[in-house]
C-alpha cells in the first residue's frame, strides 16, 4: 500500500486538536487539585465550627449556672429571668 502525504492544513488541524486535548487534560487536573483544596478548607471550617459550638455551650452552661434560666438582652446588657 502506498503512503500518501497529508496536506499542511490537515497536519495543522491534527496538531491543533492534540494541543486542545492536552489543554483540557491540564484543566481537568487543575480542577481536581482545586477540589482537594476545597475539601481541605471544608474540613478546617467544620473543625472551627465545632470549636465555636463548644465555646458557645461552655458559655451557656456558665451563664445558666450563674444566672439561672432566662434570656439576655445584649443591647441593655441585662439578664431577664424566665417566669
Amino acid at each position: 500500500m502506498e503512503t500518501k502525504k497529508l496536506q499542511q492544513e490537515e497536519v495543522q488541524q491534527i496538531i491543533s486538536l492534540q494541543e486542545k486535548n492536552q489543554a483540557i487534560i491540564m484543566e481537568f487536573g487543575q480542577i481536581e487539585v482545586l477540589k482537594l483544596e476545597i475539601e481541605d478548607r471544608v474540613q478546617i471550617a467544620k473543625q472551627y465550627l465545632a470549636q465555636i459550638r463548644e465555646e458557645e455551650k461552655t458559655l451557656v452552661d456558665f451563664l445558666q449556672s450563674t444566672y439561672g434560666e432566662g434570656t439576655i438582652d445584649l443591647d441593655k446588657a441585662q439578664f431577664i429571668p424566665s417566669k
